[in-house]
C-alpha cells in the first residue's frame, strides 16, 4: 500500500506574503508521514513536528521556496534550528532577539517561537538580509513559547566551535552527531536531552562533548554507572546532567569536564502552617474582616445622614411637607 502524505486542503494563515514575494503554490502537512527524506523525518518526529506548510514564492521572474515547521515548543524548533544548520553557516541578523537565525549556501533559517523558517533563496542579493526580516516582523510568535533549553548553556565556551553544537531529544538526530556513542546508551526513552559540542583543543579532529539532561538525579546516576564502564570517552555526572567527553585526554580533558557543574535555581516558598499553629492567624483575620465591616458600615452612616442633613437644609418646605402628610390624626370628639 502507498503511504499517502496528509496534505491539507488550505494552508493555515502563518506565512504570508512578504517585501513585494507573492505566494503561487502552498502545502500543509498535518500529520506524518512528513514529507521530508529519511531519517530526516523521523528526527523531526523526535522534535514534536505538528505541522509543516511549504510554499513557492514568485517576484519578478525570480521564485524561492519557504518552509514552516510547527513543533510542540520551543526545544523542538530551537533543535530542528541546529539540526538544519550545516557547519558553514554563519549567524545571521534577525532584528529578533529572542529568535535564533543563520545563513550558508543559498538557506536561511530562524526560527519564529514554536516555529521553524528554512527559506531557500534562488541568489543571495544585497536586499535579502532586508526581505527576511520583514519576513519575520510580519510573522506572529505562536503561543507555546519559552525558555530555551539550558543544556547549550552548560557547554564551556572555551574553544568552542560554535556552528558545532547541536540539541536532540531523540536516537535519531543523536546519531546524526555523534558517531562514538549509541544512542540506547543515552536513555532518550527516559526523557534524555542532550546538548552537542566541538571542540577545537589542537588536535587533528575536533573533540566532542555531550552534556546529558535527565528528568531527575537518580535517573542520571543509574546511566552514570554504565556509561563508565564502556571505554573511549571521559564522563563525569553533575547533579541530573551527565557530561561525556570524546577525542580528548589529559588536562585539557579534565578542565573541560570540570567546567561543566549543574546549578539548581531554588525558590523559599514559606509552609502554610495548618491545625493550632494556624489559630493565631485565623483570629487576626476575624479581627481584621469585622474591623472592615464596621469601618464599611461607619461610611455608609456618616454619608447617608449627611446627605440628608444637606437635603434638608437646602430645601427645608420639602421635607416639612413630608413630614405633615406622614402625621396620622384622630380628630376622637
Amino acid at each position: 500500500m502507498l503511504a499517502l502524505v496528509a496534505w491539507a486542503a488550505a494552508p493555515p494563515p502563518f506565512l504570508p506574503d512578504f517585501a513585494g514575494w507573492h505566494k503561487s503554490k502552498s502545502e500543509v502537512a498535518q500529520a506524518a508521514p512528513w514529507p521530508l527524506p529519511a531519517p530526516e523525518a523521523q528526527a523531526m518526529t523526535e522534535y514534536g513536528l505538528r505541522s509543516l506548510e511549504r510554499d513557492t514564492y514568485q517576484r519578478s521572474g525570480r521564485s524561492i521556496t519557504v518552509e514552516g515547521l510547527r513543533f510542540d515548543d520551543v526545544y523542538g524548533s530551537y533543535g530542528a534550528f541546529t539540526y538544519y544548520r550545516p557547519d558553514n553557516f554563519h549567524p545571521f541578523d534577525l532584528a529578533q532577539p529572542k529568535e535564533q537565525a543563520a545563513s550558508g549556501d543559498n538557506v536561511i533559517l530562524f526560527t519564529r517561537g514554536v516555529w521553524l523558517v528554512r527559506v531557500h533563496m534562488d541568489e543571495l542579493t544585497a536586499m535579502t538580509a532586508s526581505e527576511m526580516r520583514q519576513l519575520a516582523a510580519a510573522l506572529t510568535a505562536s503561543a507555546g513559547g519559552g525558555p530555551l533549553p539550558s543544556s547549550p548553556y552548560y557547554l564551556p565556551p572555551a574553544h568552542l566551535l560554535a556552528g558545532d553544537t547541536h540539541f536532540v531529544e531523540g536516537p535519531t538526530a543523536f546519531s546524526a552527531f555523534c558517531h562514538w556513542l549509541a544512542p540506547e546508551a543515552v536513555g532518550f526513552n527516559m526523557g534524555a536531552q542532550a546538548e552537542l559540542g566541538d571542540y577545537d583543543l589542537g588536535a587533528a579532529t575536533p573533540a566532542q562533548m555531550a552534556v546529558i539532561a535527565y528528568p531527575t538525579p537518580q535517573i542520571a546516576r543509574s546511566h552514570f554507572g554504565a556509561l563508565q564502564k564502556m571505554a573511549g570517552f571521559s564522563v563525569r555526572r553533575s547533579g541530573p546532567i551527565l557530561v561525556l567527553l570524546h577525542g580528548a585526554s589529559g588536562a585539557d580533558a579534565d578542565q573541560l569536564l570540570q567546567a561543566v557543574n549543574y546549578d539548581a535555581d531554588i525558590t523559599m516558598v514559606p509552609p502554610t502552617p495548618v491545625g493550632i499553629d494556624a489559630l493565631p492567624a485565623l483570629i487576626l483575620g476575624i479581627f481584621v474582616l469585622c474591623g472592615f465591616i464596621i469601618g464599611v458600615a461607619v461610611v455608609v452612616g456618616l454619608l447617608t445622614g449627611g446627605t440628608r442633613a444637606m437635603l434638608e437644609r437646602w430645601f427645608p418646605e420639602r421635607f416639612e411637607k413630608a413630614q405633615r402628610e406622614a402625621l396620622i390624626r384622630l380628630n376622637l370628639k
